[in-house]
């Protein structure tokens, strides 16, 4: 399980929580300091109601306290909604701003993050995150700050009426708070493990559904649905063991208030006036006092426990997503920085680059990789499955940085975010949104692009026509990550997108593998109007694609054996040269 994972070392969720009420303090403060003064116009309407039933031969005075009684309760009325407009106005888009800092912080992992992660389970994570926080929230605000204002006010009745009385109101809280904090850890940790689980399942639920292809293809919806049948039964039985927990949660608190505090109280009260310790009005004062303690006590015990669940579930969701981290103080930091942009005039170089991936750290995929790509130079990158092609890309691409070596734009060093503003990316198997045809188009550009600009695009890798055809032309869905689409038309697309973007660097990853012979000729004369004045790095399979590029590196086991032009590497009669062999004679 995640949480067995966890240490506390890890866990800032709550340093973000109070980081992001730090950066909007006023707006806390002001729904803070109202909640509690219309609060404190409550709590003492026990005494103003003992007062009034204690002046019953007084009628001015007992007018008096009927004019308090409902004087406190307008001005309660009117600052507990000042509280509320303000919660509703301010705070909820405070914490919906969280959700989209979590977000926008995702988004900002490294590639191997979401390599080691099931995207369902962070997805759903995310999704929840602002809940939990405003169930935290609603809790604070509607139960700790009402009880810390409530609990003196309630002291100060209690000592100028009956000293006993408070004596015991405050033992009672005492024991009360240590004995549900003791019933409360265990309710913490199984909930926890409960969020995981049902975290999983649901992500699980997301994969399942998400590759129903596979699903019809193999007609294994009996399996789907055996394998959630049994990962449902373990969160059912997680989720019944935390609701006992909650339960002996509630009695204790239940037997503390009805068998203990009740019985002291009423009893030992009534001992006080019995023995003429203490007035009737003083004892009316006790009672009132008592039956609206233990309104509170029932509104604290819930917000309490709604707080451990939504705390353990917060907690949980949080280090899952970001350990070590406190992502609104990040945020804001981030948010200040300025990045320098990259300008490339001259050349890329990889050198002396070797890289193992985190989870292997053992087994170099490339080792002591140099090469150098002009400003307008194509190459080409070939050799058999495995050799590292793709993984070169990933690291050019940016998703993992290099475990030796380093990457230089025009001699300088470049991060990820850098890069990634330099190139265009055709992938071997593009995966589309489930979203219109423009919006899919338009996605690899990060300025706002007219219909214009999409169509142009799309001329230029030649689907226009296709979609000119269709009923709702660019407004067409194209269906879970473009399932209604062909292959050949999904890469065009992405090579509708690299045409948009105009970039200066293109990088196909084996763009026209998986294509029929027809529909690569259509995408091969799409490459070739789309490189124009590019540099390009171009991974093939089919060396015949490969015609007219000015250079050619062959990788073997992660290392360049070979390099230069078609006619160079064929005369050589090296590794090259039997791979071209191979293909020609349907062998590859």
């Amino acid at each position: 399980m995640g949480l067995l994972r966890k240490s506390v070392r890890d866990d800032k969720s709550f340093e973000a929580l109070r980081s992001m009420m730090w950066k909007h303090k006023k707006t806390f403060l002001l729904t803070n300091l109202c909640r509690s003064f219309a609060m404190a116009c409550v709590t003492i309407h026990p005494y103003i109601l003992a007062k009034l039933v204690t002046s019953a031969d007084d009628k001015d005075q007992a007018f008096f306290y009927v004019v308090l009684l409902f004087g406190s309760g307008v001005i309660h009325y009117i600052f507990w909604n000042i509280a509320d407009y303000v919660d509703a106005t301010r705070v909820v888009p405070i914490l919906y701003d969280f959700k989209k800092i979590a977000f926008s912080t995702i988004w900002q992992k490294k590639y191997g993050v979401f390599i080691e992660k099931p995207s369902g389970k962070i997805g759903n994570y995310v999704n929840e995150l602002r809940t939990h926080v405003y169930n935290l929230w609603e809790s604070y605000n509607y139960g700790l700050i009402t009880t810390l204002t409530a609990l003196p006010i309630y002291a100060f009745f209690m000592y100028k009426s009956a000293w006993q009385s408070s004596l015991i109101y405050g033992g009672f809280i005492l024991v009360s708070a240590i004995l549900l904090v003791i019933v409360s850890k265990p309710l913490v940790q199984n909930q926890r493990i409960l969020t995981d689980a049902a975290s999983t399942n649901s992500g699980r639920v997301f994969d399942s559904y998400s590759n129903f292809v596979n699903v019809f293809s193999f007609r294994s919806q009996i399996k789907e649905i055996n394998k959630n049948n049994s990962e449902v039964d373990f969160v059912s039985q997680k989720d019944i063991k935390a609701s006992l927990f909650m339960f002996l949660y509630w009695g204790s608190a239940a037997f503390l208030i009805r068998f203990i505090l009740w019985a002291i109280i009423l009893f030992y009260g009534w001992y006080l006036y019995d023995s003429n310790q203490i007035s009737f009005e003083a004892y009316v004062i006790s009672t009132v006092v008592l039956i609206d303690f233990t309104s509170q006590f029932w509104e604290v015990v819930h917000h309490l426990g709604t707080w451990t669940r939504s705390s353990s579930v917060y907690r949980e969701s949080y280090t899952y997503l970001f350990p070590s981290e406190n992502i609104v103080k990040e945020f804001i930091e981030e948010s200040e920085a300025k990045q320098e942009p990259i300008i490339f005039e001259d050349c890329l170089e990889v050198k002396n680059l070797s890289f193992a991936y985190p989870d292997n750290p053992d087994t170099y995929m490339l080792k002591n990789v140099n090469l150098r790509l002009g400003r307008k130079e194509k190459i080409g990158i070939v050799g058999k499955s495995g050799e590292g092609k793709s993984t070169l890309v990933k690291l050019l691409l940016g998703f993992y940085a290099p475990t030796q070596g380093e990457i230089l734009v025009d001699g300088a060093f470049v991060n990820s975010d850098q890069l990634s503003k330099l190139y265009s990316y055709v992938p071997q198997d593009t995966t589309l949104f489930q979203e219109s045809i423009f919006y899919n188009i338009a996605y690899a550009s990060s300025q706002k692009v007219s219909l214009d600009m999409v169509r142009l695009a799309a001329e230029k890798a030649h689907i226009s026509n296709f979609i000119d055809s269709l009923p709702d032309g660019y407004e067409t869905m194209v269906g879970e990550r473009g399932v209604k689409l062909s292959l050949g038309q999904r890469q065009r697309i992405a090579i509708a997108r690299a045409f948009l973007k105009e970039s200066k660097l293109l990088i196909l990853d084996e763009a026209t593998s998986s294509l029929d012979s027809e529909t690569e000729g259509y995408v091969q004369s799409s490459f070739e109007e789309l490189w124009g004045d590019k540099a390009v790095i171009a991974i093939a399979h089919r060396l015949s694609t490969l015609n007219n590029v000015d250079r050619i590196i062959v990788l073997s086991e992660g290392e360049i054996i070979e390099q230069g032009t078609k006619s160079e590497l064929l005369e050589q009669g090296g590794h090259f040269a039997d791979l071209w062999s191979q293909q020609r004679e349907g062998m590859l």
